[in-house]
């Protein structure tokens, strides 16, 4: 690690972690003062004049003047801000539009403002501090961060709109970005296995003390494309280059090309590091000084973390990044091998609702950060420094500790009617979508039943479980597959960039026995359910449910994919 990197760590890491306990001493006062602080900014916006931030002076009143927002609500605003009207939602003109997928068809465009920009790299100077204090032999060698472009389209008013990992990527102090494996350009490639390799034969040449990636599933694919690329990993990196096979235009080619220089010794340890791993380059391997890993733990991706375990060292420090989205950055884990995070109070303003209940509450019913349980499971939403205001995540967050006086929360899960496992946030709408388009011209003829979710051996994928009154052919129904993930590919970008980083699987689809779906209203209703209320979530994560009906066939896009699934289901599906 350099010095100057160690300075400025030791310079502003400390200071940042002094003010963040400080906060987390007095959470309901810290909450209110950014409150104040927000809405005096921007009491002069197109949305602060509406709803009257000037007069506003506590968060109560907060919650009576202002509506609980979704996307939908504020995209006007955000629209309009694109177009070069600007002042709708911040004082402050957006210096970035972060892309995530919405409920709806398009992308959403999430304002990055200076000030929220600072507020989150604050707040990983505290990660970065707490992790170095316990580790510091993290940054002895060079840390491999993988992340999305900054730029993947503009604004109408050329604002850039892409990934903000990217964007904080770029704008890292230099001492701090001196210590990066890659360089930026590397992460502009835009077929994603050309990308997977770049970054392995740029970090297979280097000593590594860090691994940096949100989703585990990013890992996984890195340590898979290692060993399946170990012999031209290795021949570039004793001839220096780039293969030619690899899609990598010649222009990032010139700009990483001081990362691409001939290393023969190095080569010669890698071919000695394969034959003893029966002829595969391994992490753990390679990588002797690898430290630990930093990626999400909870949720659904916490199924990964055990397929991780061939390819690292046993017992390796994993540091949860926390509860992090395009939104918000919402917490900051302080401890190892624990998804939960402080929640960032002096960074954004929360409020809670019990996750259980039927309904929503009204806006005056949701609780303060002062107000919630332990071990309770709550909705929740957030006021940003970036724009949003009472806005809708729907996650649902778990209350796991206190740290000082503030609470420490874990993501548990999308809300209902949405599932995500590598960050696609598919929802049910979109789902519902797909399936009409695909099965349109057999309107009365069909029966969906549901998409489950789940873990496919080290990926994720979709099963549409559909029942049909006459079962199409073999070609018509492989054709129903495709049409089914080009529809949600059109639909939500997050799903559209997984399934072409190789993160998630293609779609399957199951037919499911006529009458299974009659039978499993009917036990249902017989359990309890009130037959006029009935309702099948039409996207779940809960593999279980699928074990609910016969199935006949399973249909998938690899080939001698078409085959008739014989097993039976539980006596408890054919009994009633």
């Amino acid at each position: 690690m350099s010095l100057i990197a160690k300075l400025v760590l030791s310079l502003t890491g400390p200071m940042k972690v002094e003010q963040f306990e400080e906060r987390c001493r007095h959470p309901r006062r810290e909450q209110e003062e950014l409150l104040r602080h927000i809405l005096q900014k921007n009491k002069n916006t197109v949305f602060g004049k509406k709803h009257g931030f000037g007069r506003i002076t506590s968060l109560r009143t907060f919650q009576k003047r202002v509506p609980v927002c979704t996307y939908e609500d504020l995209k006007s605003y955000i629209d309009a801000e694109r177009g070069g009207k600007h002042g709708q939602l911040t004082e402050e003109k957006p210096i970035l539009f972060a892309m995530t997928s919405g409920t709806t068809g398009d992308a959403k465009y999430i304002p990055v403002t200076p000030e929220s920009r600072e507020a989150k790299a604050d707040l990983m100077k505290v990660w970065l501090s707490a992790f170095y204090k316990d580790h510091p032999e993290i940054f002895s060698e060079r840390v491999l961060s993988v992340v999305s472009p900054e730029v993947e389209e503009r604004a109408p008013d050329g604002t850039p709109c892409g990934a903000e990992s990217g964007h904080a990527y770029r704008n890292v102090p230099a001492p701090i970005r001196s210590l990066y494996s890659c360089p930026y350009e590397v992460f502009e490639i835009e077929d994603y296995e050309a990308r997977y390799y770049t970054i392995l034969r740029i970090a297979a040449a280097q000593s590594l003390s860090l691994i940096v990636s949100c989703n585990p599933s990013t890992l996984l694919v890195l340590c898979e494309r290692l060993a399946q690329h170990t012999r031209s990993i290795i021949q570039d990196v004793r001839r220096g280059g780039l293969s030619k096979k690899v899609k990598v235009s010649d222009a990032i080619r010139n700009k990483i090309a001081d990362y691409l220089k001939p290393n023969p010794t190095r080569a010669d340890e890698l071919r000695q590091m394969a034959a003893q791993h029966k002829g595969q380059l391994v992490p753990k391997a390679i990588w002797p000084k690898l430290a630990a890993l930093a990626c999400w733990q909870g949720g659904s991706v916490g199924a990964y973390l055990e397929k991780l375990k061939p390819y690292f060292p046993e017992k390796i420090p994993i540091r949860d990044l926390g509860y992090l989205a395009s939104e918000h950055r919402g917490s900051v884990p302080l401890l190892d091998d624990s998804d939960a995070g402080v929640l960032a109070i002096g960074t954004n303003v929360y409020e809670f609702f019990p996750a259980d209940k039927d309904r929503k509450p009204r806006r005056t019913e949701l609780l303060t950060v002062n107000e919630v349980e332990l071990g309770k499971r709550y909705g929740i939403v957030v006021t940003t420094l970036g724009g949003l205001y009472r806005y809708d995540m729907n996650d649902i967050i778990e209350v796991v500790a206190y740290h000082k006086k503030t609470p420490m929360i874990r993501f548990v899960q999308k809300a209902k009617g949405m599932v995500s496992f590598t960050g696609e946030k598919l929802s049910e709408a979109q789902v519902v979508t797909a399936v009409e388009e695909v099965f349109q011209a057999m309107k009365g003829k069909y029966e969906f039943i549901s998409a489950v979710g789940e873990m496919n051996g080290n990926s994720p994928h979709y099963k549409f479980l559909v029942e049909f009154n006459k079962v199409p052919g073999p070609a018509q129904l492989k054709e129903s597959v495709k049409a089914l993930d080009d529809s949600l590919c059109q639909q939500n970008a997050e799903y559209a960039s997984k399934r072409k980083s190789v993160r998630l699987d293609p779609p399957v689809l199951q037919i499911v026995r006529r009458g299974e779906f009659d039978k499993y209203r009917k036990r249902k209703v017989s359990d309890g359910s009130p037959d006029g209320q009935f309702k099948v979530l039409r996207l779940t994560d809960d593999a279980d449910f699928a074990k609910e009906f016969a199935v006949m066939r399973e249909v998938s896009l690899k080939a001698n994919s078409h085959r008739t699934k014989p097993k039976r289901q539980p006596d408890r599906a054919q009994s009633k």
